[in-house]
């Protein structure tokens, strides 16, 4: 019975923050804020100084870690491809999340440290999937023992993964939209001026006068 409650207390615990992190999701259109608003909060739930969140283009076919802390220290690193048969490939193919527990599953995974940052001594990831397409993953590592996660922390990571996969492909679309709509305007704009031009050359024909017509 105590175990029972001790569960059901934790699953209510993990219902909130995922209530939580899918209200502010709701609420933020921007990108990169949903992003930065998942990994702050799920750092704080897990306690822990070491979460990332990586996008994928398929396009180029790079990595970009959008969220990176490691030792509590908020890191850049530049775009890169991921690595031939490992993790990230794995859970392309598999749409699986993956766990590394020892120095074995390490060197099963292929598991390297990206230059710049330290080698953890556990970790799991998972796929932050939409529709068919995984967009990307988001992982927590921890670089003082092994064995240090379990299923309630891939469970969590999962069903956030999950939430945020909609959540990204909606604010990506939205990015894009608006984008576009700038080049558009801006283009349009341009093509006015370029009209407005034409017109005033086609009625002038004194060689200053068009100069000074298409300077002002």
């Amino acid at each position: 019975a105590e175990r029972a409650r001790a569960y059901a207390k934790r699953l209510n615990a993990e219902l909130a923050v995922i209530n939580r992190i899918q209200e502010g999701m709701a609420a933020e259109l921007d990108f990169q804020a949903i992003v930065d608003l998942v990994g702050d909060k799920l750092r704080e739930v897990f306690g822990s100084a070491d979460f990332n969140i990586g996008w994928y283009d398929e396009k180029t076919n790079l990595l970009y870690q959008l969220y990176l802390y490691e030792h509590g220290k908020r890191m850049r690193q530049p775009a890169r491809p991921p690595t031939p048969g490992g993790m990230f490939e794995q859970m392309r193919r598999t749409r699986q999340p993956v766990a590394l527990n020892s120095a074995a599953d390490y060197d099963r995974m292929r598991g390297r440290a990206i230059p710049g940052t330290d080698l953890s001594k556990s970790l799991i990831d998972v796929p932050i999937i939409s529709g068919d397409r995984v967009l990307g993953e988001m992982g927590i590592e921890n670089y003082e023992r092994e064995d240090a996660f379990g299923e309630a922390e891939l469970r969590l990571l999962g069903t956030v993964a999950a939430s945020m996969g909609v959540a990204l492909a909606n604010a990506r679309l939205f990015d894009e939209t608006q984008r576009l709509l700038k080049e558009t305007e801006q283009r349009a704009a341009e093509l006015a001026v370029i009209n407005s031009i034409q017109e005033g050359m086609a009625a002038e024909l004194d060689f200053q006068a068009i100069v000074n017509l298409v300077g002002d």
